[in-house]
């Protein structure tokens, strides 16, 4: 078979370019360090590469959900920490507005420091973060949650919405609490019921703790409690049924009913009564409000007194519960924060997996590489100067 100068010809700059490219081919891997450059270097590995890089992409945004995360809920623990310390120190002056000690004057004064104790809750509750959004308005956060009325009461005005951010495919974290889970939901007294205290009493009982010894027995209604005699009382429900009656012996007792245990010290008088009534839910303000009145009402006598500390007592079991209601909501913040830590640690072991996974199949092997170009380098230099003899090959040049 005859094959013409132009046949090979066509052959030589066929293999020159194919040796060509598979030099600019390893020289572009080389250079980037990436065996994978192109789909068509490795179709399997680039859809395997493709997965890898959008795992770690959303690892990245978990990352920074988390982070975010971290950012905000420290700034509600901070706070609920202050929350905290000024309820606390809010109920070191109402024990001493509960001295027998403490003077009218005392007790005004005291009022006057609590009452700057609970506008500084205010502005806490009011707090937000580096963007101007408020912690505690749920998902109204641009207007402040809580505000005041013409009557002086604080009134929430945020929802009871809860952002979450996703910091793992499967697990979502709270970012916020709404004022209305924080400040608004505070049982009264024990949580069962709250005792009260008549203003129309003349004698010099006072309420002591009330607790519920049978819950079983317990019946959620008002009861009655009322002396008919300084030595005798009874009981009675809303309908007017009595429930149970007996004699008090001064200058301390306990009386039971309907589960109940209601302590009562002092010296009643023939007429006074205690309510027990069940426990409802108040905001924080509210049970502030009313502790700071019962601080600043003034005592002219005995009688006075008894409704005073008895009232005060009272209230400062609302205190109580308010401030066990703040480290509750301290505490699942502080939960929160843990579950990041533990998502992050998850997330960065995960990353470092992928990212070692994702350099297997996608890294250049740099010294077979280097092998591999040497020896395509060498070829190609072969095949040029093969290409140039073969041109020589032609018997016009011997004419």
């Amino acid at each position: 078979m005859r094959v013409s100068n132009d046949t090979l010809r066509s052959a030589f700059l066929a293999a020159l370019d194919d040796a060509r490219r598979r030099v600019l081919d390893t020289q572009e891997k080389v250079s980037t360090g990436l065996r994978v450059n192109a789909p068509s270097d490795d179709p399997v590995a680039a859809a395997r590469i493709a997965h890898l890089d959008a795992s770690l992409a959303r690892i990245e945004q978990y990352e920074a959900n988390a982070i975010f995360a971290r950012n905000q809920l420290g700034l509600e623990e901070e706070a609920l920490n202050d929350v905290i310390d000024n309820l606390q120190r809010i109920r070191e002056l109402v024990l001493q507005a509960n001295n027998s000690t403490a003077s009218t004057a005392d007790r005004q004064i005291i009022a006057a420091e609590i009452r700057q104790h609970r506008d500084a809750l205010l502005a806490l509750a009011n707090t937000t973060d580096v963007d101007g959004r408020h912690l505690f308005g749920g998902y109204r956060e641009a207007a402040a949650p809580f505000t005041t009325n013409a009557s002086g009461d604080v009134v929430y005005g945020g929802d009871q919405g809860q952002r979450t951010l996703q910091i793992s495919d499967s697990r979502f974290v709270a970012v916020n609490d709404s004022g209305a889970d924080v400040f608004e939901r505070i049982p009264e007294g024990n949580g069962t019921f709250v005792l009260d205290v008549s203003a129309t009493n003349t004698g010099s009982g006072m309420l002591g703790l009330g607790t519920v010894a049978n819950p079983a027995a317990w019946v959620a209604d008002t009861y009655t409690i009322q002396f008919l005699t300084p030595t005798t009382y009874e009981v009675r429900n809303s309908a007017n049924a009595l429930i149970a009656a007996g004699a008090f012996t001064p200058p301390s007792q306990t009386l039971a009913f309907v589960g109940a245990e209601v302590g009562i010290d002092g010296s009643p008088a023939a007429g006074d009564t205690f309510t027990v009534r069940p426990s409802a839910q108040r905001n924080v303000f509210s049970t502030l409000d009313r502790l700071i009145a019962a601080v600043d009402t003034p005592v002219d006598d005995a009688a006075d007194r008894a409704r005073v500390h008895g009232t005060i007592g009272q209230r400062l079991a609302d205190l109580d519960g308010a401030v066990a209601h703040m480290i509750n909501a301290r505490g699942d913040v502080g939960a929160r924060v843990r579950a990041l830590d533990q998502q992050e640690t998850l997330n960065a072991d995960f990353a470092v997996h992928l990212r070692s996974t994702l350099s297997a199949v996608r890294d250049l092997d740099y010294a077979e590489a280097l092998s591999r170009l040497s020896q395509e380098l060498f070829g190609l230099d072969a095949a040029q100067q093969a290409f140039a003899r073969a041109q020589n090959l032609s018997l016009f040049r011997f004419l």
